[in-house]
């Protein structure tokens, strides 16, 4: 069904009320509804009811807090909130240091779902002229090249330039599904893919149902995707004071922001157009078909944005019901 913005915004906020108080609802409700509105729906709405970890589905008694400060770092503790909650405290942190000291670098533990689309924070780094890096870590869903237990999670690492006329964004998880795509799946009653999954004893499996059981190839289907996946592991987990590898799940899921002034290093306006000379450069290069290249984010971004201006977005008839009946 078709449904206005502004009327799914206020579904959203008042199912997660039940749970939250009104300014942790508002923020978690933005996250959501920046994965509708960019099409990134595998972070929108399903993620407040679907699945183990559901938004709605434990109390959260305690707010986030900051259990480790310097000049330049916060560590948050998410005391088991959410973790798009706990990332929007986290980000909204890293870019009040780069703006006083030149950068901002904080990590958070012990929260728990996704910390939803990162470009939905990517987007308010750049905004404020900032160069941003994302990592989040998440429970184990990729199986190390070779094996076929798996041991990190989807991971994605996410950076923020800003530039002319648009700021350039990447954002790309280490696996080949995320966990929201294993979920539509299952909800929708659908195959997933061949040569993306695997269950519980190892074999290939376009079963969603049996893919949660086992694991999740990496995106390239090589030692590289699963060494990157480790490496974010070690940054938004092991560093951050999360769990890793499932070691500690009591530890929770991780974020880390590193968030810079290109003022570090270079005047913002020459890097800002030094950026744009690059992306039109990568664009207009040469193609068999000669067709423009595609730029990382601008997808997201243009589906974002022609939503925004329609107004309205087509959601499911039965997601809504659901949002409906939460008490």
């Amino acid at each position: 069904m078709k449904i206005k913005i502004n009327e799914l915004r206020e579904l959203i906020t008042k199912a997660l009320d039940t749970k939250f108080d009104e300014e942790h609802s508002r923020i978690i409700a933005e996250v959501i509804l920046f994965g509708e509105i960019s099409g990134k729906k595998s972070h929108g709405i399903n993620r407040i009811f679907e699945g183990k970890y559901a938004i709605v589905g434990r109390d959260c008694p305690k707010a986030p807090e900051i259990i480790k400060k310097t000049n330049v770092s916060i560590q948050i503790k998410g005391n088991n909130n959410p973790g798009m909650l706990v990332a929007s405290i986290a980000m909204k942190k890293a870019i009040e240091l780069a703006k006083e000291n030149g950068i901002g670098i904080v990590g958070a533990n012990e929260s728990f779902q996704t910390s939803g689309a990162l470009i939905y924070y990517l987007k308010q780094i750049a905004e404020q002229d900032l160069i941003g890096i994302m990592m989040a870590r998440a429970p184990p869903d990729i199986a190390p090249y070779g094996g076929y237990e798996a041991l990190f999670g989807t991971n994605p690492m996410s950076f923020a330039i800003p530039a002319n006329p648009e700021p350039l964004f990447l954002d790309m998880g280490m696996s080949t599904l995320t966990f929201g795509d294993l979920l539509n799946a299952k909800t929708s009653n659908k195959k997933i893919p061949e040569k993306m999954a695997l269950d519980s004893k190892g074999n290939p499996t376009t079963d969603p149902s049996e893919a949660m059981k086992g694991s999740i190839l990496s995106f390239d289907r090589s030692y590289k995707g699963t060494g990157l996946a480790m490496m974010v592991e070690i940054l938004s987990g092991a560093w951050t004071g999360a769990d890793f590898c499932q070691l500690d799940e009591s530890k929770g899921w991780g974020n880390l922001f590193i968030v810079m002034s290109p003022e570090l290093l270079s005047n913002l306006d020459e890097f800002k157009q030094n950026v744009h000379d690059l992306i039109e450069r990568v664009r207009n290069s040469k193609t068999k078909e000669n067709s423009k290249i595609r730029i990382p984010g601008e997808k997201t971004l243009n589906t974002y944005n022609k939503s925004l201006k329609q107004g309205w977005l087509e959601i499911d008839d039965q997601l809504i019901k659901r949002l409906e009946e939460i008490k």
